[in-house]
């Protein structure tokens, strides 16, 4: 047969026929999908508080979402907090959102809603043409807990003696478990721990001030229950302002020599420049940077109390510097860095043996920086002691040590000049004058007796 023979008809019926099942065979797959949308409620805890905004995830990705419901049911009662419609990219695209989220602000009191048990519902909606065009729908619901009152702060001590730069105990009994309950120092904050008296509603927390903060700073007694509604209790408190010891250090050309070397690992890029230049930049960049290892350390503490009495100090040893001096440093007679000593340095003979000042728990070991090699011990509750500028060091992380247990040998590691103990005292983040728990009475008067107050342990 001649190709003007050839009849186009077959062929025309074949574009048709694609022409008319490509669309249809799209409209079965993805327009008539039967896939509901996915759900999940953000929600932290299942309490619900005076005010709390609910994040709701919402994803489709076949016909694309089309609208989502909100509503929480109280005691048969239903009442409506959020509902959105999203739009359409025309009908055969179907749902412009493949996936959102959204928020659903929630005030039990305002929707006139009293304190007990809920549920959360979510639906959604998707731009399926399943179901004569209603598209595919699910439910997702969530079990939660009205409670709009705020806990009780019951203070059980009455009266907080305090000296800056030093450390306080407060001891107090909530209403109600709550994740978050402390002490308040101007804008630090120090967590209080139960489990230390019988009854399980007591709390004691060690707090510290900074050795900046004077008379004017505010302290009180924090707690926010899981459903976010927060209670502040004032302590009863008085403040000893101090002035702190100005301390003139003299920097020579030997002192640099003999030190500096061994810096230079820290900043390789200043290797064989200025040692003057070398010393400022470990005596600022990298004392920040030791703080903030060291802060990390006691970012976690033992749930219990460790410790037990007065804390020793390095036998026969003599004040070399003292907590919180204000020291300038001088180089070819004038002045070339500023900077505050946070602990005590003790000298006694060379190498001398270094007691635990209590017992504890070994939270960090190893070299640190203008540290040098130390020791960290954790005695509970947030309360630390530090041991640096160490020639020897005996005890290993997550070691138990008891009270006058040989940890180490005094050394000059790090930035020290000379062989002699370097000794912090820490709550939490915060150093504090460790003179206070070297003292019997003071421990006495401002912990024991307030413990012992308190209750049956």
């Amino acid at each position: 047969m001649s190709k003007k023979g050839i009849s186009l008809k077959p062929i025309l019926v074949v574009i048709v026929m694609l022409l008319i099942s490509i669309p249809a065979v799209w409209l079965a797959i993805i327009r008539m999908e039967g896939t509901a949308p996915a759900l999940k409620i953000e929600l932290e805890s299942p309490f619900i508080g005076a005010s709390r905004t609910l994040s709701v995830s919402v994803e489709d990705t076949g016909s694309g979402i089309r609208k989502v419901w909100v509503g929480l049911l109280v005691e048969g009662r239903e009442v409506e907090l959020l509902q959105r419609a999203f739009p359409s990219s025309g009908f055969f695209a179907g749902g412009k959102e493949k996936s959102v989220v959204v928020k659903a602000p929630v005030s039990p009191q305002s929707l006139g809603l009293a304190d007990g048990k809920g549920v959360i519902r979510v639906v959604a909606w998707d731009y399926s043409l399943r179901k004569w065009g209603e598209g595919n729908r699910v439910y997702l619901e969530k079990e939660i807990q009205i409670d709009t009152k705020a806990p009780t702060i019951d203070l059980i001590s009455r009266s907080h003696n305090l000296a800056q730069g030093g450390s306080g105990a407060a001891i107090y009994r909530l209403s109600e478990d709550c994740p978050v309950s402390g002490v308040t120092v101007g804008d630090q904050f120090y967590p209080g721990y139960a489990g230390y008296f019988k009854d399980p509603s007591i709390h004691l927390a060690f707090f510290a001030l900074d050795y900046q903060q004077g008379k004017e700073t505010r302290v009180a007694a924090i707690a926010e229950d899981f459903a976010g509604n927060r209670s502040t209790a004032g302590l009863v408190y008085h403040i000893n302002a101090r002035s702190f010891r100005k301390d003139a250090i003299n920097l020579s050309d030997g002192f640099f020599n003999a030190k500096m070397p061994d810096f230079e690992r820290y900043f390789p890029e200043m290797s064989g420049g200025s040692r003057v230049d070398l010393f400022l930049k470990v005596n600022r960049e990298l004392r920040r940077k030791d703080s903030e290892a060291i802060y990390r350390v006691t970012e976690r503490t033992e749930k219990k109390i460790l410790w037990d009495g007065a804390f020793l100090r390095l036998p026969r040893s003599a004040n070399r510097a003292r907590f919180a001096d204000h020291r300038t440093y001088f180089y070819g007679g004038k002045v070339i860095d500023r900077q505050v000593h946070m602990g005590v340095d003790l000298a006694s003979t060379a190498h001398s043996p270094v007691p635990a000042a209590n017992r504890g728990k070994v939270a960090f070991t190893g070299d640190q920086g203008i540290y040098g090699n130390t020791i960290i011990l954790d005695h509970g509750f947030g309360l630390f002691t530090l041991y640096s500028h160490l020639s020897q060091i005996d005890v290993a992380e997550g070691q138990m040590v008891e009270k006058g247990e040989s940890m180490g040998k005094t050394g000059m590691t790090g930035l020290a000049g000379g062989d002699h103990l370097h000794y912090g005292t820490l709550i939490h983040q915060t150093y504090v004058n460790p003179v206070e728990w070297w003292d019997d009475a003071w421990i006495k008067n401002n912990i024991s007796a307030k413990i012992d107050d308190a209750g049956p342990r």
